[in-house]
């Protein structure tokens, strides 16, 4: 009996030491834990409100990233502030430049199924051609104003307008490449870094521009440029370019100036988008802008964005 006893007591002390054991143990991971700053345990399944929304807004950029459209839900959540706000339509252009080399990536996407602006090149081989298939499907025509640009190394293309002509083969040189072109609206700047930076001679320019009553638009070339500043101070209907699209010729570039787009859209009310005649800015622009109209943004031809 007394043996049996003395076992009992035996196994109660062993379970009391375990349990006093671990509970020590506890107490020291806890207190390591704290004193290291690494979180305890049970923590780790904890989130704030804020981890939760950065952890979604990540996941929305994978699905982005993965699908190749803009969420444009958040994108537009994150630039209205108010309920007020929120009944505005965003509205975005699109210009593609330097059309009049080659037919068959032009010719798709003149036949998109919305607006886009047709920047053709004076004097080139399927320059007229460009205009007249453009006026056919319904889309506005400019002309692209070749202007000297700073890097002499880079050709503007026939007609160009240099730095080093007297006002009068200036304003000749605008005259015949208005003609060139039929069904322009309006004009923009190709290159002209050096000649958007001179006040004179876009004075010249644009006071020709300004007879045949066309809208200018400042590419936007150069940083410099005070193309548009003058424009408004003389009168003439204008805007300014608010992203290239295409600088890189890559889906994934082109895709997020894409969503830059969309977000000056959201932010400001409206932005002008340049690109170019190029197989994956017309993929880019099949695919994505009618993800960019189910978010909300209307796109309308540039004429409706110059003041």
């Amino acid at each position: 009996m007394k043996q049996n006893q003395r076992l009992i007591i035996n196994i109660l002390t062993l379970l009391i030491i375990l349990v006093g054991g671990l509970g020590i143990s506890n107490l020291l991971v806890k207190y390591f834990s704290r004193e290291n700053g690494s979180p305890l345990v049970q923590d780790t399944f904890l989130l704030t409100k804020e981890e939760i929304i950065s952890e979604g807004e990540e996941s929305a950029e994978e699905v982005f990233r993965d699908n190749g459209e803009p969420d444009g839900e958040a994108v537009k959540e994150d630039s209205i502030s108010s309920d007020e706000e929120k009944d505005f339509v965003p509205k975005i252009a699109f210009i593609i430049d330097d059309l009049g080399y080659e037919r068959q990536i032009a010719q798709e996407i003149i036949e998109l199924d919305f607006p886009v602006a047709l920047s053709i090149l004076p004097y080139l081989t399927h320059s007229e051609y460009l205009a007249e298939e453009g006026k056919k499907n319904s889309q506005e025509i400019i002309l692209h104003l070749p202007l000297e640009a700073h890097n002499s190394d880079a050709d503007p293309g026939p007609g160009a307008i240099k730095s080093y002509m007297s006002e009068e083969e200036i304003r000749e040189a605008v005259r015949k490449a208005l003609s060139a072109v039929p069904y322009i609206l309006g004009v923009n700047n190709h290159m002209g870094s050096k000649i958007t930076e001179n006040r004179a001679m876009m004075e010249i320019i644009l006071e020709e521009i300004g007879r045949y009553n066309l809208f200018f638009i400042d590419s936007l070339t150069s940083e410099n440029s005070i193309a548009y500043k003058i424009a408004q101070e003389m009168g003439i209907k204008t805007a300014a370019r608010s992203v290239f699209l295409d600088n890189e010729n890559d889906l994934d570039y082109i895709k997020g100036q894409m969503e830059e787009a969309q977000r000056i859209a959201f932010k400001k009310g409206e932005a002008i988008v340049i690109g170019h005649s190029r197989i994956n800015t017309f993929y880019a622009l099949k695919r994505m802008v009618p993800e960019l109209i189910k978010a909300g943004i209307e796109v309308v031809p540039v004429s409706e964005l110059v003041r």
